[in-house]
């Protein structure tokens, strides 16, 4: 069935006083900036869909916004994007993002709700490696969660699941991340 309404609405597609009047009614809630109808699920695609229109192109959310869209996480203050290294783009003036190039191999990414967002693996990898922001360790419990929506289990003994995508290399600090993810799940 095709929606009459997008799955989630900005200053351009309605005046704000409308937007604002439409929330106050009832009829619509916010979600990163954005205003959905009220009748749309909060789930990966409406998250995906609501961040799309500072989204630059061919850019991929990563980190914490992937987590996020994935439902495994808080909202970023700043949205997170990565763009494959072959890839050319810019970011919108003004846009409350960050971008970084990366080398995406094939997987890396998979499209939700019409945005493409690095797959969970790849995200607990990000997270692990960069942190969730300059200078700051991500939550072993969100890189867990991802590990466990990615389908990797550690029954029958703790063993890690693979560490990610081949000629990725791995800090120490990664690597005890990883290790303190693999451990929550083994305690589940």
């Amino acid at each position: 069935m095709t929606r009459l309404v997008p799955v989630a609405l900005t200053e351009t597609d309605l005046p704000m006083a409308e937007l604002g009047s439409a929330r106050l009614d009832g009829e619509l809630f916010t979600l990163a900036g954005a205003w959905c109808p009220v009748d749309a699920l909060d789930g990966p695609e409406t998250r995906a869909g609501a961040i799309q229109p500072v989204a630059p192109r061919r850019a991929a959310a990563e980190r914490l916004t992937a987590a996020w869209i994935y439902g495994l996480a808080p909202e970023p203050a700043e949205h997170q994007f990565c763009v494959d290294v072959g890839a050319r783009t810019r970011l919108q003036p003004g846009a409350p993002v960050h971008l970084r190039e990366v080398k995406l191999g094939r997987g890396d990414a998979v499209r939700v709700g019409g945005l493409l967002v690095t797959t969970p693996l790849r995200t607990a990898v990000d997270l692990a490696r960069w942190g969730a922001a300059p200078g700051q360790r991500a939550d072993p419990v969100v890189i867990a969660a991802l590990l466990d929506r990615a389908g990797l289990t550690t029954a029958g003994g703790g063993t890690p699941p693979p560490a990610g995508p081949r000629g990725v290399s791995y800090t120490r600090v990664a690597e005890e991340t990883l290790q303190d993810a693999v451990r929550l799940l083994a305690r589940d």
